[in-house]
Formats: structure tokens, C-alpha cells, sequence
């Protein structure tokens, strides 16, 4: 794929307005498996540095506080609780529990944390949902100004090493 092709790539994503940024990271916040900095990597290029971070954020808080009060409304059916009563289960909510939000926001704030199971604990722990919110808006929030930083660093080095002109 040439240069060209991707730029008429990101042309046809932007004619959608913001809507398919947001809707990439919500998805991607739902079915873990797709690549997270590859999607917010995209929206950055699509949109500039500051409103592909602000898309993603909100699509990525978006889908993943969903799953979290999915997670919370099924939290007394009779499964959940059977998967409560594991020995494993209990002591990730008991540490949960003890240790606070913190060891919640330090695993949120990595790209590569499966949010999916962060979630499933939260939401059998004894955290409130608008506290899971604050932690989880500001540790994504955290992350993805890392990952906008090392996409600036990055693009820097490129045109020190290979030159201000375009393929």
C-alpha cells in the first residue's frame, strides 16, 4: 500500500467526522482482541494529536465503563455468583478491596492490561461506579497522553533522520 492510498484512507475516515474514531475505540473497549495503539495511533493521524486523543478517550471510557455496568447490573445472578465464590476470584476482590483504587488505576493506565477482566473484578468488588469512573477516565486519560507524547517524539526523530520532505 502506497503512501498515497493511506492518505486516501484517512481522507474517507475523516469525511465520516468523528464518529468512526469513537465508535473504533468504544468497540475495541467491548472486544478486547483488536490492537488499542494501533486504533489510537489511527484516530491521531486522522484527527491531529489533541482531538484523536480526546476521541479516543471517550470512546475508549465509553465502551469500557459499559462493560463494567454490564458487568455490575449481572453482579447478583446466580453464575456471577458462582464465579464470585472461586478462591482466585475472592482474593483478587478482597485485594481489591484492601488496596483501594490505586492498584486499579496503575493497571488501567497500561495499553496492554486486559480491561475486559479489570472490569469483571471491579465490578464484584465494593467499588462505587462513579469512583470505577474517575479512576478509569483519568488512568486512560494518563495513558493515552503518554502514547501522544512518544507519537510526537517519534514523528521528531523521523524528520530529523529522514528529512522534512514527503513521500
Amino acid at each position: 500500500m502506497s503512501f498515497h492510498q493511506v492518505e486516501e484512507w484517512f481522507e474517507i475516515f475523516r469525511q465520516f467526522g468523528y464518529l468512526p474514531g469513537f465508535i473504533l475505540l468504544y468497540i475495541r473497549a467491548i472486544i478486547p482482541v483488536f490492537p488499542l495503539a494501533l486504533y489510537i495511533l489511527i484516530n491521531i493521524q486522522a484527527y491531529g494529536p489533541i482531538l484523536g486523543i480526546l476521541i479516543s478517550w471517550l470512546g475508549l471510557i465509553s465502551g469500557t465503563f459499559t462493560v463494567y455496568l454490564i458487568c455490575k447490573r449481572w453482579v447478583n445472578t446466580e453464575r456471577m455468583q458462582r464465579i464470585k465464590q472461586r478462591t482466585a476470584v475472592q482474593r483478587l476482590i478482597s485485594f481489591i478491596d484492601r488496596q483501594g483504587l490505586i492498584p486499579l488505576f496503575i493497571l488501567l493506565c497500561f495499553p496492554f492490561t486486559p480491561n475486559t477482566l479489570i472490569n469483571f473484578v471491579a465490578s464484584l468488588s465494593h467499588i462505587r461506579p462513579k469512583y470505577y469512573f474517575i479512576v478509569l477516565a483519568s488512568s486512560k486519560l494518563l495513558m493515552l497522553v503518554v502514547l501522544d507524547v512518544f507519537w510526537i517524539v517519534g514523528k521528531k526523530l523521523e524528520q530529523h533522520f529522514m528529512g522534512s520532505k514527503k513521500e
